[in-house]
């Protein structure tokens, strides 16, 4: 079994773009297979996978798969690429970012170009890029070129990433946002495993889902078809303890532990397993923060699946999200392993 570092180093290493999640979707129904009763891929590409319990309560516990990205729009005749963004990106963080076009015939490196500061005025670099404006430079001479390379309209664009290891047991990466959450729900499978002999009172299902981040979209079939009574999301929340953040944007900071949110700008955790996630938390010496945040998770779209779930999220708190480099505290995500397994082996 993994360590929690060598599993997010495995799956920051495979591209799930919004929209293009196939093959780490491949790679997390691998991971899982032989710890769970039951394992499918659904029709959007969802893996959903249960454990048995004894059936008192059907827990529904989700992480999506997807990551922010860019999408092939156009190629020019000098073979330049342009894109579109799929997910929340700020523009900014967009320029001089080295990126991996993901084509029919293997991955094609590339930039996104940058003027040099000799090329435009003092007014010019003022501006918020458009991104309209920005393109790729793949290395192509022309249209014909790129073609030949495999790249075509409508290709998946990622960052490149890794994870980079910092002091004080800090990470930076791209993707954090939710393969974090992801390698918390794996963890929490594994351990679950091992109680076999004790399982939980509840049916526990896992989603890994698609689409998070354009519109919720892909766990909306999942709670619709396992039905839950209870969830609990797992996602990312930002961290607001840096420069530059305004007063009282965010009261959540790395290294204090998992964030039970209690709101956002699209939902209100359920009283009731808030309080009970709080309880655990302070029964077993587990850190946690509680967090009003900016932003949603897919705790809003299950919450109001059929005729409603319980549902409160684990978040796990992340600097200066949705980029290429994220900053993480590995001690949050291990106690947002930790709170999860004691709350599902605590349910009844």
């Amino acid at each position: 079994m993994m360590d929690t570092l060598s599993l997010i180093k495995k799956l920051i290493s495979v591209s799930s773009v919004s929209g293009f999640e196939d093959e780490f979707s491949e790679v997390v129904a691998s991971l899982i297979d032989g710890f769970v009763d039951e394992l499918e891929i659904d029709r959007v590409g969802n893996v959903v996978a249960r454990v048995e319990g004894e059936g008192k309560e059907r827990v529904l516990v989700d992480a999506h798969m997807d990551e922010v990205g860019l999408i092939v729009k156009a190629i020019d005749e000098k073979g330049f690429l342009r894109f579109t963004t799929l997910g929340g990106i700020d523009n900014r963080i967009l320029l001089a970012q080295r990126v991996i076009v993901h084509t029919s015939k293997g991955k094609v490196k590339g930039v996104i170009a940058a003027m040099p500061p000799h090329f435009t005025s003092e007014k010019e670099r003022e501006k918020m890029p458009s991104v309209d404006d920005l393109f790729i430079d793949i290395g192509a001479s022309s249209k014909e070129e790129a073609y030949e390379r495999g790249v075509s309209v409508s290709d998946p664009v990622s960052f490149e990433g890794g994870v980079e290891e910092l002091i004080g047991g800090r990470i930076c990466g791209c993707g954090f946002d939710d393969k974090l959450g992801c390698a918390v729900a794996i963890k929490a499978l594994y351990e679950l495993r091992n109680l076999k002999e004790t399982p939980p009172s509840a049916d526990i299902y896992f989603s890994f889902s698609v689409e998070e981040e354009r519109g919720l979209r892909g766990v909306k079939p999942v709670a619709f078809r396992v039905n839950p009574t209870i969830a609990i999301p797992l996602d990312t929340t930002g961290a607001g303890d840096y420069p530059g953040v305004k007063p009282f944007i965010s009261s959540v900071v790395l290294g204090k532990g998992p964030v039970i949110r209690a709101a956002d700008r699209m939902f209100i955790a359920e009283r009731s397993v808030k309080e009970f996630l709080i309880k655990v938390a302070e029964e077993n010496g587990i850190p946690y923060q509680i967090g009003v945040v900016m932003g949603t998770t897919n705790a809003a779209a299950i919450q109001l699946a059929r005729e409603g779930v319980a549902t409160c999220p684990l978040c796990i708190p992340v600097r200066y999200a949705h980029s290429p480099v994220e900053v993480a505290d590995l001690s949050d995500v291990e106690n947002t392993i930790r709170l999860l397994i004691k709350a599902l082996t605590t349910i009844s």
